[in-house]
């Protein structure tokens, strides 16, 4: 029985003489006392929250499920032979197929401790089942918080954005080189238009060895020049970041090694690249040796071994968005070294570069909601229409968006020495070189002229995007996305086949039906 009506049933009941004061109020007490142990059930945008009766208490469940549709025009290469590249054997073929794609499937609970922290423990089901975050955040005073667990680090404001939220189906070439998520402990707070966040941070979320117990630091600060004027329709948003790390990677055996029931050379990806939009496969990497696998290991046998990276970045970010217009950018500057450990007989393997990656993009949202609604803590939320797509009746509108993003990574400063294992691959500068085999691998060669090896490369992509946003919890997102490599290359990474035929674009259609609560 609501409140209200218990009031209003005393109070007639005394007015009639039934009860006298005294009673009414007793019955009344009574009635309070017994509501102040009741738990709470409220709906927020289709979720459900159960609340303590003093609401310092919470707990609500949380999930998303991102399910893509991806047509790239890369399968429509043959090689010289006639056929496709999509071979069955070779491990990058699907990223050359059209395909279906559940991109992430995600449950879990959040809520509240206390009234002083959130905490949050989401699994993410595809493939094998992975905690995705598990933190708490003790975060009573805005001005200085305390979070500790696995969590996203303070880099990228892509990262920082949900991927519910984010503006198209995947996010830029930054991102894919930022630290993502990782255990750690990270000292946050807020001000009137300013974020700041420190973390430290393990990059493995296993430590492999000794080395893996270094830390890793990350650190973000942003100011809202709009909030700081009080101006409610603008995001007037500058932020910078950077990360420093150490930590250890583990070569493993590929099916392109050579003779895996033989002794073989195992390689680890230090970085790499993904067309944008979650396109082709390594359209560039960077490897550092292992030490030799003996005989009797199988493809995807580890090096007894691991090989040292030492990664560090700054980051610069801004937004300018004035009702329902918004142009965002950002620019990273990384720089990696890596050496491999238990090469004993053999010179010493090491490869380092420069990798810049930086997008800018420029949004409209057609149905007149602004972006400053959605803007948070140096981020964005949801988007809330202002006519919600009823399903039931067929009324109402949703939110509808337009994109367009331009977006590219450049390595330069390349270098590698040693046997000759490290390696380069993609879309590289070099030449028709003795170093320069068919896959376009390129990798030092002892007593051989190097400089015909030139690793320096990139892509640049174009990509356009609409996005209907129906309600809070769903929304589709269709993105065309034209990438033009700097340089041809032999994608499909296969040993010994020459015959593979040079590829300098690629256009990829994206489709995403989303739902999150």
């Amino acid at each position: 029985m609501k409140s209200s009506s218990t009031t209003d049933i005393v109070d007639a009941l005394v007015g009639k003489g039934v009860l006298t004061e005294e009673e009414g109020k007793l019955i009344s007490k009574g009635h309070t006392s017994q509501k102040d142990k009741t738990p709470t059930v409220k709906e927020k945008d289709g979720a459900f929250i159960l609340s303590s009766p003093n609401g310092k208490n919470s707990i609500q469940l949380t999930g998303r499920l991102h399910f893509d549709y991806r047509n790239s025009d890369i399968n429509s290469y043959g090689t010289a032979g006639g056929n496709n590249f999509g071979s069955d054997y070779d491990r990058d073929s699907a990223s050359t197929a059209d395909h279906f794609l559940i991109r992430r499937a995600r449950i879990g609970v959040k809520g509240r401790l206390g009234g002083i922290a959130d905490y949050e423990v989401v699994g993410n089901l595809p493939g094998t089942a992975t905690i995705d975050v598990a933190y708490l955040d003790i975060n009573k005073y805005e001005p200085l918080g305390l979070k500790f667990g696995k969590f996203k680090q303070p880099y990228n404001l892509e990262e920082q954005t949900s991927s519910n939220n984010i503006d198209f189906v995947e996010r830029s070439y930054i991102n894919q080189n930022a630290p993502g998520k990782k255990l750690g402990a990270m000292l946050h707070g807020e001000f009137t238009g300013a974020t700041y966040a420190a973390s430290m941070f393990n990059m493995n979320d296993d430590a492999t060895s000794s080395k893996d117990k270094d830390m890793s630091f990350a650190g973000r600060g942003t100011l809202n020049f709009a909030e700081i004027m009080g101006n409610k329709d603008m995001v007037l948003h500058v932020g910078v970041a950077g990360f420093d790390s150490e930590y250890q990677i583990a070569p493993a055996l590929s099916n392109n090694t050579g003779d895996a029931l033989n002794a073989a050379e195992s390689r680890g990806t230090v970085f790499g690249f993904r067309s944008a939009g979650g396109g082709l496969s390594n359209i560039y990497r960077a490897q550092i040796a292992g030490t030799t696998v003996n005989t009797g290991f199988g493809f995807g046998s580890s090096s007894p071994t691991t090989s040292n990276v030492k990664a560090k970045a700054l980051g610069l970010e801004g937004i300018v968005a004035y009702n329902n217009f918004k142009i965002q950018g950002e620019y990273s500057a990384a720089d990696y070294k890596a050496q491999a450990s238990g090469r004993s007989t053999d010179p010493v393997e090491s490869i380092k570069a420069d990798v810049d990656t930086a997008y800018i993009e420029a949004l409209w949202l057609v149905t007149g909601e602004k972006y400053s609604d959605s803007y948070k803590k140096g981020a964005f939320g949801s988007i809330k229409p202002k006519s919600e797509f009823n399903f039931d009746s067929g009324s109402g509108y949703g939110a509808w968006e337009l994109g367009v993003r331009y977006d590219m990574f450049d390595v330069t400063n390349t270098d590698h020495t040693g046997t000759g294992v490290s390696r380069f691959q993609g879309a590289l500068v070099g030449g028709a070189g003795s170093n320069y085999d068919f896959n376009q691998t390129c990798k030092y060669v002892s007593g051989q002229n190097n400089a015909d090896c030139n690793s320096n490369g990139g892509a640049h992509t174009y990509t356009y995007g609409i996005k209907w946003v129906m309600n809070p919890n769903m929304l589709i997102k269709a993105n065309w996305a034209h990438t033009k490599f700097d340089n041809a290359f032999k994608p499909i990474d296969l040993k010994g086949n020459d015959t593979q035929k040079l590829v300098d674009s690629e256009d990829l259609i994206m489709i995403r039906g989303q739902y999150m609560f």
